[in-house]
Order: C-alpha cells, then structure tokens, then sequence
C-alpha cells in the first residue's frame, strides 16, 4: 500500500512539475554559436507571442517571452532599442512590454544583422501598433498605445516616437 501511495504521490508531482517546465529550458545559451543556433527557437517565440491573445493564464506565452528576454540579454550579434520611449509608451503594462520583446526580436531577425538601432526601435512599435489595435489580442486601446496607433495610422509614428524621448 505505501508503495502504491508512493508512486501515486510520485506521478502527481511529475505532473504538476512537467507542466511548469518550458521547452526552452533544454536550449542552452552560454556561447556565442549558441546563440546564433536558437534564433529559429527565438523566432518561433516571438511569432508565438505575436500572434496569440494577452492571456495571463497562457504559461506557453509567458515562457516564450521569458526565452526571448534571455536570448536578447546574451547575444552580440543584435542590439535592442530598450529605453525610455518603451516605458512611456507602455506605462508600466507588463503584458504589452511583453509585445514589445517579441516585436523587437521578430524584427531583427527578419532584418537580419547590422540593422540600424532607430530603424529597429521604429519598427518594432509599428509591429506593436499593429498588434493592439487587431481586436482578437484581447487588448483595451487607450492613452499612450490609442495614439501610438493614432500617429501610425496619419504616418506620424516617427514624430511620436521622438516626443517620448
């Protein structure tokens, strides 16, 4: 009986644990060539991120963010435009800096290395715009991201971008 208690004990803690487990946590990131070798990973992250709904209950989603950030942190062969214009823009909302990771990581790997750090901060926002005002993201449009999306629709992000600095 204390046997079978203890393999039932056994398979109900395997379970909890495997479903708090990413599938990124395998993809090591300690070289330079490791790095380079995850960008598909990366890239499947961030379209993942990109194309699903805020949901704070989607463990998937938080966990693709979480991979990007790590690889953003450690590779060299990209820089990402994260300063104080995010924050204004964002206000706080972890949610949509979220979107923000994956839309800089999307577009740099689709860029291609030696892209131009106001070209990716530009367009990482027009990715961002995008993906707020598409209603099936479950995101409520207002204040800073209503006139984000405001400026890009009268083709005005750039000035925008340039008055939160």
């Amino acid at each position: 009986m204390k046997a079978i208690l203890f393999l039932l004990l056994l398979l109900i803690t395997t379970g909890v644990f495997s479903q708090n487990a990413s599938q990124y946590d395998n993809i090591m990131l300690t070289t330079p060539s490791e790095y380079r070798r995850a960008e598909p990973q990366v890239m499947l992250a961030a379209d993942y991120v990109y194309t699903s709904p805020i949901d704070k209950d989607d463990k998937h989603r938080t966990n693709s963010i979480r991979f990007i950030m790590k690889w953003m942190q450690g590779t060299s062969d990209y820089s990402f435009p994260i300063d104080e214009t995010v924050t204004k823009v964002t206000q706080n909302d972890n949610d949509l800096f979220g979107v923000y990771i994956a839309c800089l990581a999307k577009y740099v790997l689709q860029k291609g290395k030696g892209a131009d750090r106001e070209d990716v901060k530009y367009n990482a926002f027009l990715l961002m715009a995008n993906y707020c005002e598409n209603p099936n993201h479950n995101y409520k449009v207002r204040g800073e991201i209503k006139k984000l999306i405001d400026a890009k629709n009268q083709n005005k992000l750039k000035e925008y971008l340039d008055s939160k600095k």
